[in-house]
């Protein structure tokens, strides 16, 4: 099995609803048959390097929030060439539908259960958002991992250490040397390319959802993400309108939260 780790977050200053701010961190992890690893690794080489030519420009990776905002090498695409690849990557995971884990921590994560996390856990501070986003993530995702003798190959995007530097190695001690988990640039493998595809969707519906107004490309963009049917026990879907969007939201939120026992039926 084979597990790629990419984190998203902002923008910090949104609209907030009563349930969702800027001040969230998340983290999305994806599982991969290794039966599929090379061939997955294979054409989303071959499409960097038919779109460099194409685009005429220097283009290592796919960085979806780059690609979508049409910022480095993808200012130039006015004819929706940067969405055509967003489309792609749906489509994509629409035929692999491969399970996905997501984390999100925010300001009330830890105090609705009397909790102030500190210290240094397996190399991740608890002390910041970032690593306690990552942290519970890795302990949802090692819990539902397949036991040994499966091994387990996990990359993380290289943005909180070097790479090749270990990832939470006494987590997931119990696999031993069945287990390989390192931080790499997300360019040496496409796989957290593919992670950083889910947790862009998944981060930018919801910032989607909590804007006032959306435009047409904002709508076609939840649209393609709902029609993706991602396949994580991590998500709620609701159905919505464009004008009950926020009100909807925070719905979803209020009944999820009474259904744990976090707050209280008005």
């Amino acid at each position: 099995m084979h597990v790629a780790i990419d984190d998203t977050y902002g923008p910090e200053a949104i609209t907030p609803t009563k349930y969702v701010t800027g001040a969230r961190r998340t983290y999305v992890a994806v599982e991969f048959p290794d039966a599929q690893v090379a061939y997955i690794r294979q054409n989303i080489r071959d499409c960097v390097t038919w779109l460099e030519a194409k685009l005429g420009t220097s283009l290592l990776e796919f960085h979806f929030s780059e690609i979508y905002n049409r910022r480095g090498a993808w200012k130039s695409c006015l004819n929706g060439e940067n969405l055509r690849v967003v489309s792609f990557f749906a489509e994509l995971y629409q035929l692999h539908r491969w399970r996905v884990h997501i984390q999100t921590v925010d300001e009330r994560t830890f105090s609705d259960h009397n909790v102030d996390p500190a210290g240094i856990a397996d190399g991740i501070d608890l002390c910041e958002r970032d690593g306690q986003a990552l942290f519970l993530l890795l302990l949802k995702v090692r819990d539902v991992l397949p036991p040994p003798p499966e091994r387990i190959v996990m990359r993380i995007d290289a943005g909180r250490s070097k790479p090749g530097s270990l990832l939470a190695p006494r987590i997931f001690r119990r696999w031993a040397g069945l287990y390989d988990g390192r931080y790499e640039f997300s360019h040496a493998d496409p796989l957290i390319q593919v992670a950083d595809f889910l947790a862009f969707s998944i981060n930018r519906s919801t910032h989607l959802a909590t804007k006032p107004t959306i435009t047409k490309i904002d709508q076609e963009f939840l649209d393609m993400v709902g029609n993706m049917g991602i396949r994580s026990s991590d998500i709620i879907r609701v159905g919505s309108t464009i004008a009950s969007i926020r009100q909807d939201l925070d719905m979803a939120h209020s009944e999820d939260r009474i259904a744990k026992g976090l707050e209280n039926p008005e």
